[in-house]
């Protein structure tokens, strides 16, 4: 076992390190509905492409 964790040791703290970070990343982003920053970051895009269409005087696209 100690030959195991002395070979692949610096590569397993490097994939559960990756590993957390995809996981905290998740819960603060969210899917847009719930978590920290997504929802506030739905309602930027949002606003971003209606006033964007707006000003193309696009409609019904």
């Amino acid at each position: 076992m100690q030959e195991i964790m002395k070979e692949y040791g610096p590569a397993l703290i490097t994939v559960v390190a990756i590993i957390a970070l995809i996981g905290i990343v998740s819960v603060i982003v969210g899917d847009g509905s719930n978590g920290v920053i997504g929802p506030a970051f739905s309602r930027l895009l949002q606003s971003f492409f209606e006033r964007a269409t707006a000003a193309s005087g696009m409609t019904g696209v």
